[in-house]
């Protein structure tokens, strides 16, 4: 079995570095542990989930108020421009 080389074991890694990021960092941006949690019983169990979500079907998640979603949203906000910028250097590279 060969080694891989330097160039796709850094591929390797960027790939790595670059997946989804579980909804626990949410808390390291402040919002609350109970929060997540609610979030990840509704099924969003991805900082990208979360940001894709629409805010009113974060309304429909019981105890997340309309002031929360705002918080959560904008938290997650950056998710969408990582997720886009992850997907075009996919693109970019494959061609």
């Amino acid at each position: 079995m060969s080694q891989p080389s330097p160039s796709q074991a850094q591929e390797e890694e960027e790939f790595q570095i670059t997946g989804p990021l579980l909804i626990n960092k949410l808390q390291e941006a402040g919002i609350h542990v109970n929060d997540i949690k609610k979030l990840a019983d509704a099924g969003l169990h991805t900082v990208e989930a979360v940001a894709f979500t629409p805010k009113k079907n974060l309304l429909t998640i019981k105890g997340i108020s309309e002031q929360k979603a705002d918080r959560i949203i904008s938290e997650g906000a950056y998710a969408r421009v990582e997720v886009q910028n992850w997907a075009y250097q996919t693109v970019q590279h494959k061609r």
